[in-house]
């Protein structure tokens, strides 16, 4: 079985051996697991290769736990990062509504590199947008779309109540369609 790069590059032999032997033992299982919740194998195996570097950074923790504790905290690991991923993907996908309609069906016929090259252009400009807002709407709309936080969790880290969170967020998304619309105005 081939070991993944980020195991080969742990410099203590120790933690390397460890963490070999863990991937070895539980690869099957947390495959199957991040494939219960993802659709797309790359994303099964990236799903995969995030948790084994978030189970290394809490490998003093790990090593202490009984098998049975362990799988449970692979198992939790994987979940919680194949959610992570998922949230991630939706935040994405939600980027994409701020395209033109023109820009919409691009993306269906990515086939067309000429039409791919134009998304990509469409999506630099909104985060050039997203870069020019007030500085609380840029945290507000960065957290909200790029974290996949909810408003609750964006107020407490902005010290503001979830209402001020949501008013920056749709004051952010009128900005970003108006730019929008100035943008197909110059082309």
């Amino acid at each position: 079985m081939f070991v993944p790069v980020l195991i080969q590059m742990i410099e203590d032999p120790g933690d390397q051996e460890w963490m070999a032997d863990l991937y070895t033992k539980y690869y099957k299982l947390m495959i199957s697991t991040a494939s219960f919740y993802l659709d797309n194998h790359q994303d099964v195996e990236e799903v995969v290769n995030d948790s084994l570097l978030a189970l290394y950074v809490k490998l003093d923790r790990i090593r202490s736990l009984e098998p049975k504790a362990l799988t449970t905290y692979i198992i939790t690991t994987v979940r919680n990062t194949a959610f992570t991923r998922l949230r991630r993907q939706k935040m994405i996908n939600k980027h994409f509504l701020y395209l033109s309609d023109q820009g919409k069906e691009n993306i269906s016929a990515a086939d067309n590199v000429e039409r791919l090259v134009e998304v990509r252009d469409q999506l630099e400009i909104v985060r050039g947008i997203i870069n020019a807002l007030p500085e609380n709407e840029q945290a507000a709309i960065r957290l909200r779309f790029e974290e996949g936080l909810e408003y609750k969790e964006i107020a407490e880290i902005l010290d503001v109540t979830p209402d001020a969170v949501r008013q920056s967020i749709v004051r952010a998304r009128k900005h970003i369609q108006k730019a929008l619309r100035r943008e197909e105005v110059r082309a």
